[in-house]
């Protein structure tokens, strides 16, 4: 009977590792890299930097950068209160962020400093008509979920919506030139394709896509 349930049990664990490989869940860490909230380049500096940049290399972007990148854009700076690192439309904190690169993508979610898993498969060159979007080893997706400005109109909703992603798209810039990243904000998305693939309810619309990678010098 020991050898039974010991050959069931090795059987059943050969199982999950296999399914696990085909389901595509390569990433069983979804945790980020502690955040850089210290040093690097002037406000000043970053800004006289900033810059869109539509040609990158096939470097992807480390980890830790990453991370320090996603606080930046709409991470959490005040604990206490649950304050991000860019205002919303009557703190209704309606901006989510997915990031796309060549294992799938990911949700980043700020509370935990963390990125789940959402889908298994690349869609960076689905994410804009526009060719350039999809050679950037990362793409940020913004999404915003209307259901946390139901006190808005639909006009308010939709214009605050893209307002609140371009303020946390600029914070993006700025960490970018002071990173040596480049980056470009997108409005030329496929809003309703990359809904679809997302798997967005009716919510949830997409606001603007931003491509992130080490730029391409000219030759």
């Amino acid at each position: 009977m020991r050898s039974l349930t010991r050959r069931f049990f090795l059987s059943a664990a050969a199982f999950a590792v296999a399914f696990a490989g085909r389901a595509g869940f390569a990433r069983a860490e979804t945790g980020l890299p502690e955040v850089q909230k210290t040093g690097g380049m002037s406000l000043l500096e970053a800004l006289s930097l900033r810059r869109s940049i539509r040609l990158y290399t096939d470097k992807p972007i480390e980890e830790e950068k990453l991370s320090t990148l996603l606080w930046c854009a709409f991470g959490i700076n005040r604990p206490d209160s649950g304050g991000h690192t860019a205002p919303s439309w009557h703190t209704s904190m309606e901006t989510d962020i997915y990031i796309a690169d060549v294992a799938g993508v990911r949700k980043f979610d700020p509370a935990t400093q963390a990125a789940d898993q959402v889908l298994a498969e690349d869609i960076r060159k689905k994410a804009s008509p526009q060719p350039f979007v999809g050679s950037a080893p990362t793409v940020l997706i913004y999404v915003a979920d209307r259901a946390r400005m139901y006190k808005a109109s639909d006009a308010e909703q939709i214009q605050s919506a893209h307002v609140d992603a371009a303020i946390v798209a600029q914070n993006v810039y700025l960490y970018c030139a002071s990173a040596g990243l480049g980056t470009c904000l997108v409005g030329g998305a496929d809003p309703k394709g990359l809904a679809e693939l997302l798997k967005l309810p009716e919510t949830q619309i997409v606001t603007f896509v931003q491509p992130v990678g080490y730029p391409k010098t000219a030759a």
